[in-house]
């Protein structure tokens, strides 16, 4: 089901995985259709589309508590949502959005999408406000994810450069989750648009393993080839130190899965995926 489905935020990690998932679906970035632009969202002929599919974000979450990032991210990652409702409301067009692991603080261990929503940073908060927005959508699914790998500039392929430079990395060991490969998010999208699940909030991660960064970081190094012991585990007090600004992380990032299994998806493990990502790169370069 291509026909009708409008892809925005085309250009980043999860947009482009949409776009191998729905290679016909419109495919539309920043220069084409910026969503926090009320007048041009809505003056956009939004004629024969079904499904609207919102991967547009502002990702910069230490960014964000600056001032200029403080309004960009709002801007991007609230009044955007905002100007998509108003579409999807007048066009009876289904909203698919994307949230994050940042509207919680981490006490939980564990996240269900009931949980209160509870985020530390400027980056959480604007996100928090987004998935309250696009559930005002009669038809919408927000999909909140974490620790995301996709094509681009990632947590990975920066560990795999830095062991390939001899760097030994300061790597937190306090913040816990599993990976969410953009591939993971396309493929759990599709499932709920085809299934036709209930509309709603879901979780979204691959399943493996809880590990905390530092220990990702010694998997990529030893995918790499290279000595998983040269990475350095630091909390995340020491990690932050000397580093302005910085938003306040969640330390618990493990979303529960249920729901989405409930729906007759099932969730790909992350570890030969990572292992594989991290191979390729050595390939390719």
């Amino acid at each position: 089901m291509s026909k009708g489905i409008v892809i925005l935020g085309c250009n980043g990690q999860v947009g482009r995985a949409l776009q191998e998932i729905y290679p016909k679906a419109t495919a539309l970035g920043h220069q084409q259709l910026d969503i926090a632009d009320e007048e041009q969202v809505l003056g956009y002929d939004w004629s024969g589309v079904d499904v609207i599919i919102n991967a547009a974000a502002f990702v910069n979450a230490d960014g964000s508590e600056t001032r200029e990032g403080r309004t960009k991210a709002w801007q991007v990652n609230a009044v955007g949502p905002r100007n998509l409702v108003k579409v999807a409301l007048e066009h009876d067009i289904t909203l698919v959005h994307y949230s994050s692991d940042y509207v919680f603080d981490g006490t939980n261990k564990n996240h269900g999408e009931d949980e209160s929503l509870s985020p530390l940073s400027v980056y959480g908060d604007v996100k928090a406000a987004g998935d309250l927005l696009v559930s005002l959508a009669p038809r919408h699914y927000v999909l909140r994810v974490s620790w995301v790998i996709g094509d681009g500039h990632n947590f990975p392929r920066t560990m795999k450069r830095l062991a390939d430079m001899r760097i030994n990395p300061k790597v937190v060991d306090d913040q816990y989750g599993r990976p969410t490969f953009a591939s993971e998010i396309a493929r759990a999208t599709k499932h709920l648009i085809d299934t036709k699940a209930e509309y709603g909030l879901y979780h979204v991660s691959n399943s493996g393993p809880i590990k905390s960064w530092a220990e990702l970081a010694e998997d990529v190094f030893e995918y790499a080839g290279h000595d998983r012991d040269r990475v350095v585990k630091v909390s995340t007090q020491e990690y932050s130190k000397d580093k302005i600004p910085f938003a306040p992380r969640p330390m618990y990032s493990d979303m529960n899965l249920s729901k989405l299994h409930n729906t007759g998806f099932i969730s790909e493990s992350y570890q030969p995926l990572l292992e594989n990502y991290v191979k390729n790169i050595a390939a390719v370069e």
